[in-house]
């Protein structure tokens, strides 16, 4: 899901906006389709101070959205279960990202362009590897050195592990159930992907079938070891979920379910920092499920902490990311 109400967040209004472009171009360039503008609405009770710092920033940044109130919603989108005091906040350019297909498709014109891959598993950095304060090389598993003048790790839910004098205890994986059921676009009109938290998710794209997802932070994961199968609790959680908000879709057959990871700070907030105690070598993560819409933004920033044009920005600094989670960006 890319959007971009984010409270009193600014910053994250900012990237989710300007990498919208870039993925619009990007999915232009594809041979598939790799954002769906869908729209996205968020479903709250009234008043919400989340929604209402949200309009503020938007209306800033002139960033196109819509107030709907229960009756509206309930014309529009009539799959969909509205009380008296519910209300919707709509941002219209808004959709989904096919994330595989995005990387896949990015990977093959960054190769095409004369871009270098290599594979391998990275063995942990550690200070002490440093020469004047910096990291000469890395080295894979499998004995292979790489030398390099600037190094980024963007690790995902492994960061702590191979840069753990940066994120160890900094890191929390936790395990997060995904459920698509076997609805077809067509019964659910003009329903955008939607948010009604801690559930949201998405109309049937490409004959996947209408995801359920719980936002909630499950249990803490071990990415390598992880059970993938998800649990009948949580379909039964989701399938609750449904008879309350979409009632003609509750005793949908289930078609597919996930379950993948979140890699969350303590707060919320991404690392994009430099390594404490190697100058050369910048760390990058923390998505807590909200990141990938960012990419374009923060690989820019990135480029930029690279280049030496920018700073580290404070939301972003290893320092303000605790030991103890207490989320604060949704």
């Amino acid at each position: 899901m890319t959007r971009c109400g984010y409270g009193g967040k600014e910053i994250y209004s900012e990237w989710a906006w300007r990498s919208l472009s870039e993925w619009q171009a990007l999915s232009a360039r594809s041979g598939l389709p790799i954002f769906h503008p869908t729209g996205v609405l968020w479903v709250h009770t009234q008043p919400s101070e989340l929604v209402q710092a949200s309009a503020r920033v938007l209306s800033r940044k002139n960033i196109p959205f819509t107030l709907l109130q229960a009756d509206e919603l309930r014309r529009r989108f009539p799959v969909m279960r509205v009380a008296n005091d519910e209300a919707g906040f709509l941002e219209p350019a808004g959709g989904a990202l096919m994330a595989r297909r995005a990387v896949q498709s990015l990977a093959s014109e960054l190769k095409a362009n004369g871009v270098t891959f290599l594979s391998g598993e990275v063995s942990p950095i550690r200070r002490e590897q440093g020469e004047n304060g910096a990291l000469a090389a890395v080295t894979t598993k499998s004995g292979e050195r790489i030398d390099a003048d600037q190094f980024v790790f963007a690790c995902g839910p492994w960061l702590d592990r191979i840069c753990p004098d940066a994120m160890a205890n900094r890191l929390f994986v936790t395990r997060q159930e995904v459920f698509f059921f076997s609805v077809d676009a067509g019964a659910t009109g003009a329903l955008p992907i939607w948010a009604d938290l801690p559930f949201y998710g998405f109309p049937s794209l490409e004959g996947r079938g209408f995801k359920v997802a719980n936002d909630t932070h499950g249990a803490p994961a071990n990415p390598d070891t992880v059970d993938r199968r998800a649990s009948a609790a949580g379909e039964e959680e989701a399938r609750a979920f449904l008879a309350r908000r979409f009632p003609s879709l509750a005793k949908a057959p289930l078609s597919e379910m996930r379950v993948c990871q979140y890699e969350n700070s303590s707060n919320g907030d991404l690392v994009i920092d430099r390594h404490p105690g190697l100058d050369n070598v910048w760390v990058v993560g923390c998505g807590s499920g909200h990141g990938f819409k960012h990419g374009p933004a923060v690989g820019s920033h990135i480029a930029e902490l690279v280049a030496g044009t920018a700073k580290p920005r404070d939301p972003f600094l290893i320092a303000s990311k605790l030991r103890q989670q207490d989320r604060g960006v949704q």
